[in-house]
């Protein structure tokens, strides 16, 4: 695996999807599994409605392709089984837990079931928060509302599904972004980068992606096709983990890691469609001590902050939710770090005549 800056193992995998045994899915997981290696993915988070059912029929662990039991195990995917606790609004993401949290639909105490999770040992994060749906599909919207709920690790900043939803406005809309569903898409809301930075800059809120896929088959200008395939959701848009140690194939052990790595924020967002951001970097350093993202760093005398990324590309340094710094085709940038506080980084690549969106680091907090 390509070093990430601090002599960690960057592994890519998705989170939040559904399969056929949550109501309002058919894929079945045994092919969402396949697809998941098709894409190259190393862990998959599966986040059924209220159900965790998979893992009481031995899906959880590593998987292989069906057709090369004997190959390298860094060919197979850790599958984790969590929940996505679904009422009318204020959608919830639990990981961590051995049993779900299940909930009337017209639930609406968020602050109870972010709870109930942790008092099961798990942790969560908010889903969609800003989800706004598709009124011309009869997609209905599903934000988080309850803002004043705590106790959550953090907050999906890009929802796939929800990102391509939005492209669905005309019907010349539904066209494109059923032909080229890569170029539907525009990134975070900046709402909720908003929203984090905010809640950022007052407790360790950190950030994920999120497929949101179910599989969906709808009609389409008389034709009936799936919204997107798996194997598209898995190759798009990922969370990927920096982890001190490799995998090791031990699947208990390897979950832990990763959820633990998920938890602190030792993860960024990123689109991989076009070019795989393995071996980004983004730290903050002195001479006695480097952070990276999730971490605290606390300034003892001069410091630096550093961005590499494995392309050429254009990025942004913020700062408590402002732009202190930006740089335009560029791989590498390194600057005096003179201030305290919540810094992150995003990035673009160039791709089809237009900027488009790429990476988004999870912060470093300056003290």
């Amino acid at each position: 695996m390509p070093d990430a800056g601090e002599s960690a193992f960057d592994y890519a995998g998705c989170i939040h999807f559904h399969s056929a045994y949550s109501y309002d899915a058919d894929a079945p997981l045994g092919e969402i599994v396949q697809a998941g290696l098709r894409a190259g993915l190393r862990y998959a988070i599966l986040t059924d409605h209220f159900r965790m059912d998979a893992r009481r029929d031995g899906w959880e662990g590593y998987h292989a392709p069906e057709f090369g039991r004997g190959l390298d195990p860094a060919r197979r995917l850790l599958l984790i089984v969590g929940e996505e606790i679904s009422p009318r609004y204020n959608h919830y993401l639990a990981l961590g837990m051995q049993k779900p949290v299940v909930v009337w639909k017209t639930h609406l105490d968020a602050q109870e079931t972010i709870n109930a999770v942790n008092e099961r040992g798990g942790f969560g994060f908010l889903a969609h928060p800003d989800h706004e749906g598709a009124p011309l599909r009869g997609l209905r919207a599903y934000p988080w509302i309850a803002w004043d709920a705590r106790g959550f690790a953090g907050l999906g900043i890009w929802d796939l599904m929800g990102d391509w939803t939005s492209a669905l406005t005309t019907r010349l809309g539904i066209l494109r972004a059923c032909l080229w569903p890569a170029l539907a898409l525009r990134g975070p809301r900046p709402s909720t980068l908003e929203r984090w930075d905010a809640l950022a800059q007052k407790s360790h809120c950190v950030a994920i992606a999120e497929a949101d896929n179910h599989g969906h088959r709808r009609r389409f200008f008389g034709w009936r096709r799936r919204l997107f395939s798996f194997e598209f959701a898995f190759r798009a848009l990922r969370t990927h983990v920096l982890l001190a140690e490799k995998l090791s194939g031990e699947a208990a052990s390897d979950q832990r890691m990763i959820l633990q790595a998920l938890r602190r924020g030792r993860s960024y967002v990123s689109l991989d469609l076009w070019q795989d951001p393995s071996g980004f970097c983004f730290a903050a350093f002195d001479e006695a001590r480097r952070a990276t993202m999730g971490e605290e760093f606390e300034r003892r005398g001069p410091a630096l902050w550093e961005v590499k990324l494995p392309a050429a590309g254009r990025f942004r340094l913020i700062r408590n939710g402002r732009i202190i710094y930006e740089e335009r085709r560029r791989a590498y940038a390194q600057r005096d770090l003179d201030l305290p506080g919540v810094y992150r980084v995003e990035a673009d690549q160039y791709v089809r005549g237009r900027w488009r969106p790429w990476i988004y680091s999870n912060p470093i907090w300056v003290r």
